[in-house]
């Protein structure tokens, strides 16, 4: 695994954020995510295109041999952070992170040919692995597979998969044999799957249910290994995504602080309040705590130990949907009547965060896992 220097980090996050500034500003974040005449609500193809194409997102996490960069989970932390800055609607997490984590883990030729298709962003996958959506574990799988002389179907229904309406590829965790798992893959417009897109409170948090009626499939993996890969590939997806969780806190601190300068009340900033300065110092507050969790939870990931990286990713998640969500209801009270407003953009970081908040798990679910890893009863 190639590591990122500070000034190559710096570089990595200066081109992501200028792409974002100049191709996915507030109003194409809107028309992409909640404008009803858009094909694809939720899903900015074209910008996708650029980011996989010009600055080479896709491929960040990818060995050499498919033609990646083959970083770790640092550098898609910093890739994270600056698309949750702009609230960008793309499937990073969902594609780049999840589904080709899975797909490297699989290490099978089908797996490969699939990850080569993914670099350019012509295509994305989508990985239906969590039940509905929450912590992954194998009594949630909700997916049964069958094997004939034709080969494998699938039959079930998944709840929640992130962006998997407008995924191309998709990786499914199934029973097979009885109670074990085995990991299978096929295009999401085969006969036998039909896609469902949800109604979702942010709009550019896509999310899909799935339906398997003996879809044929391609064997992936099985065995005693996949509990173990697709749990680790999940706890990499919390990892980054608290990363997008830091970057869209930190633009709200920026939001709020501009406004309490510039908002005036009784010939005065509103920021010289005392009222207003307490919010945006426990706004800082949480920040800075949602940046250290997130960031072990990376360097844990790319250090190697599993059970260490697991209660860092716990750990990263509560921490960063907590400070997340109470920097975007923060952030409304400060701006008053207007942060109610469809105009103003506050209430887009409140749509993320309410929905960061329970994607791979609630924050209770999260510290309930944290207090069995250290037995407190």
């Amino acid at each position: 695994m190639t590591s990122l220097s500070v000034d190559e980090r710096k570089q990595l996050a200066q081109s992501v954020r200028a792409a974002c500034e100049r191709l996915s500003p507030e109003d194409r974040v809107r028309a992409v995510a909640y404008d009803g005449r858009q094909q694809h609500r939720g899903f900015d193809a074209e910008f996708w295109k650029v980011l996989c194409g010009q600055v080479g997102v896709a491929a960040i996490g990818l060995p050499e041999r498919f033609g990646g960069a083959g970083y770790g989970a640092t550098a898609m932390g910093v890739v994270a952070h600056e698309l949750g800055r702009s609230l960008a609607p793309v499937p990073f997490v969902a594609s780049v992170v999840l589904a080709t984590n899975l797909l490297l883990a699989a290490d099978n030729p089908e797996a490969d040919e699939r990850l080569s298709a993914l670099i350019d962003g012509e295509r994305t996958a989508a990985a239906a692995v969590t039940g509905d959506g929450g912590l992954w574990h194998r009594d949630r799988v909700s997916v049964s597979a069958a094997h004939a002389s034709a080969g494998w179907t699938l039959n079930g229904v998944v709840r929640h998969v992130l962006h998997g309406s407008s995924a191309d590829d998709l990786i499914v965790v199934a029973r097979a044999n009885g109670d074990e798992l085995a990991l299978f893959t096929l295009d999401a417009r085969t006969e036998g799957v039909m896609t469902a897109e949800e109604s979702v409170l942010d709009g550019t948090r896509q999310m899909a249910t799935i339906t398997f009626t003996s879809a044929p499939a391609t064997h992936l993996s099985s065995g005693t290994l996949v509990d173990d890969v697709v749990s680790r590939c999940v706890d990499l997806a919390i990892a980054v995504l608290s990363a997008e969780q830091v970057g869209a806190c930190e633009r709200v601190l920026e939001i709020a602080t501009d406004y309490a300068r510039t908002r005036e009340q009784f010939n005065r900033p509103i920021g010289s309040f005392q009222a207003i300065k307490h919010k945006c110092a426990d706004m800082l507050l949480d920040l800075e705590w949602a940046r250290s969790a997130s960031q072990g939870a990376l360097d844990a990931h790319d250090a190697g130990p599993a059970d260490e990286s697991a209660w860092r990713a716990s750990m990263a998640k509560a921490v960063c949907s907590e400070s997340l969500r109470n920097a975007a209801h923060a952030n409304v009270q400060i701006h008053g009547g207007i942060g109610f407003t469809w105009e103003d953009s506050a209430h887009l970081y409140v749509r993320r965060a309410r929905t960061d908040e329970v994607l791979f798990g609630k924050p209770a679910e999260h510290w309930e896992r944290l207090r069995a890893e250290a037995k407190i009863v």
